[in-house]
């Protein structure tokens, strides 16, 4: 059984969380596979992985979410707790909108997307959506993002938790964290803790790397998310290295203590080591 690196994280994510980054091949996949287990552990006991959209591959080769069951089966989570499905494949390892022409599909719609999530949600206790490349890859044929889902899906899920916040109010994990000066260590792979954080229906992870160049990635991808109005539960680093350079420690420290982006203190939840779980 592997480590979780991201401790008890979902016990605030609320029922849907969804995974993007701030370009492809950053991690999201191991970070995915990690919140899958921090559900379990927080005591999620049906969980669904659903992706959008599945490039790159053909007939039944195995996708990103036949590794984050694998991973997470190597974690200690039963295959009878996860379920996991796609929206759609295509053969092409490149963005949906050139891979659909080359394959000679239409894209699904957005609300296609967001009625298979809600379909899930009836039925698990917590849904991961886990986009394709960035933040603001086109996911369907009137150029709705990955960004504009996660707002679709908040507007959706809007009506059950309005009546509990006042309007305009920080949400309790920001709050919570701002107000203890705690927004993620540089030096551990712990994330900022449960009670820091409070609840909330659904929220979004980006995952970013921490190579040259993530500040500025980092950074962009938020201001994109948070003009957007979407709710951001933090940074997570998704291929951290077992032994980083000056330049990775000096990003994650920085990312750890990120100064306000669109007005909105982000904290760095966490990071996932290079590999975790073994091979994807």
């Amino acid at each position: 059984m592997t480590t979780n690196p991201l401790g008890d994280l979902v016990a605030s994510l609320g029922h849907a969380v969804v995974v993007t980054g701030t370009d492809t091949d950053v991690g999201k996949t191991y970070a995915t596979a990690a919140l899958v287990v921090s559900g379990w552990n927080a005591g999620r006991r049906r969980i669904a992985v659903y992706k959008p959209q599945q490039t790159g591959m053909r007939g039944g080769e195995p996708g990103d979410v036949d590794d984050v069951a694998r991973l997470a089966l190597a974690a200690g989570v039963p295959s009878s707790a996860l379920t996991t499905a796609e929206g759609q494949r295509l053969t092409e390892p490149m963005a949906p909108p050139p891979a659909a022409a080359i394959d000679g599909v239409e894209l699904l719609p957005l609300d296609a997307h967001v009625r298979e999530i809600l379909e899930l949600q009836e039925t698990h206790d917590l849904v991961i959506v886990e986009g394709s490349g960035g933040v603001l890859v086109e996911l369907d044929g009137d150029l709705h993002t990955i960004a504009d889902l996660a707002v679709a899906l908040q507007e959706a899920s809007a009506g059950s938790a309005a009546s509990t916040e006042p309007s305009g109010a920080a949400t309790p994990y920001h709050a919570a964290a701002e107000a203890s000066g705690r927004w993620g260590s540089p030096d551990t792979s712990e994330p900022v803790s449960a009670a820091e954080r409070g609840g909330g229906t659904g929220s979004t992870v980006l995952v970013a790397r921490p190579d040259l160049g993530t500040l500025n990635h980092t950074l962009l991808s938020l201001e994109a998310l948070l003009h957007r109005d979407v709710e951001v539960a933090g940074v997570v680093l998704g291929s951290w290295p077992a032994d980083p350079d000056r330049l990775a420690t000096s990003n994650r420290e920085y990312l750890a203590d990120l100064p306000p982006v669109a007005g909105r203190r982000v904290p760095l939840l966490g990071a996932v080591p290079r590999g975790w779980g073994g091979a994807a």
